[in-house]
């Protein structure tokens, strides 16, 4: 396109799409503010920050349009303004001399936030390799309705981690993991939920009541790992959906789930983990499938507590759900958000930290690798 082309169609879109761009821009504006305020409950504003890196995005395209656009303004402007002049010379000068920039210097703060809070936890940190023993941890939502169970079986199996934590391992699956329970001697599980698999010797057993009604549990295991203790807490949070809705709230979901979400029944059972685990006298990791999203405001809870071995050793944005073609989607689209998470208490660290292959599932495993910190 000739470059007055180009000229001559900004300026006939440069008002309706400079109100547009200003529209968004106020309205990010106003949730980064609700954001960085802490304002959480209303639905809407938890499942805005549960996505809330998707909203910065559009500052990719919108931020190079204002500028083309508030220069072509500017462009015709000059012209009309230097026409003006020429008939009534009173008008011209009271007139506003260039179109509001406003926007353009709203969104380069936008910018600087959006890449302060999603994009630079992401970005790669060198990590030191691990100077002694080091033991291997997977977390994984097999999905209950998992019809390539065999193969994800296969798979643990050849990535050979010292545990293995599962959720979702729906009744009966004990005879289809057949295989890991040759290979690791120790297994503990609440049926139907959470499950772990360990090549260390269970020392105790404890299930923990995370929600009194509906009721929801979590499995802690104290484990000897050929001396040092290591407590383990396997568990996976309910869905943030409403409550009063009536579905099974651990049903398979499709976008219609947006309009329920509500995130009070899944940050209640945090909470109350989080009291839990701060009387944890051990050595411990948490893992499993949180349903909460890195970007969520109670990730900041959970996070003042027990440090994210992906935060501490990953690479990228590590996102875990939702794996495109176990929901019936082409496979190149990618998973959406991190709601898989291995969390650890100081006396360990994070050697590395990997997301492994579509196995199944529609949540993606995660393998880490810890050693001890030397004291």
């Amino acid at each position: 396109m000739p470059w007055s082309s180009l000229q001559s169609f900004l300026r006939r879109i440069a008002t309706p799409l400079r109100h547009l761009i200003s529209l968004y821009a106020s309205l990010l504006a106003l949730f980064t503010l609700l954001r960085l305020l802490r304002v959480s409950g209303p639905p809407l504003i938890d499942l805005a920050n549960a996505f809330a890196p998707f909203l910065f995005m559009p500052l990719v395209v919108s931020f190079p349009l204002s500028i083309l656009v508030t220069r072509g303004s500017y462009g015709a402007e000059h012209a009309r303004k230097r026409l003006s002049r020429l008939s009534k010379p009173a008008e011209a000068a009271a007139e506003p001399s260039h179109p509001p920039r406003w926007s353009v210097l709203l969104q380069i703060c936008l910018i600087a936030i959006g890449l302060y809070s999603f994009a630079a936890p992401g970005m790669y940190q060198p990590v030191e390799p691990p100077a002694g023993a080091t033991f291997s941890v997977v977390t994984f939502n097999v999905q209950g309705s998992n019809a390539e169970l065999e193969r994800a079986t296969n798979w643990l199996l050849e990535t050979a981690p010292d545990l293995i934590v599962l959720q979702e391992t729906a009744q009966g699956y004990d005879q289809r993991l057949a295989p890991l329970y040759d290979v690791y001697a120790h297994e503990d599980h609440i049926e139907g939920s959470a499950r772990i698999f360990s090549r260390y010797a269970i020392l105790e057993r404890d299930i923990l009541i995370i929600e009194d009604e509906p009721g929801r549990e979590a499995l802690r295991l104290l484990l000897n790992l050929d001396g040092p203790e290591l407590a383990v807490y396997a568990l996976h949070f309910t869905l943030p959906l409403n409550p009063r809705a009536q579905v099974d709230p651990d049903a398979d979901i499709g976008p219609e789930a947006l309009f329920r979400y509500n995130e009070a029944r899944r940050n209640a059972q945090i909470r109350r983990f989080l009291d839990i685990v701060a009387r944890e006298e051990s050595p411990y990791i948490v893992a499993g499938d949180f349903n909460m999203s890195d970007s969520s405001l109670i990730y900041d809870e959970v996070a003042a507590l027990m440090a994210d071995a992906w935060r501490g050793a990953g690479n990228g944005a590590g996102r875990t759900w939702p794996v495109a073609e176990a929901i019936g989607l082409p496979r190149v689209i990618q998973p959406l958000l991190r709601i898989d998470y291995i969390w650890h208490s100081p006396a360990l660290r994070p050697a590395s930290a990997t997301v492994g292959e579509p196995i199944g599932s529609d949540h993606l495993p995660v393998t880490v690798e810890f050693e001890w910190r030397r004291s």
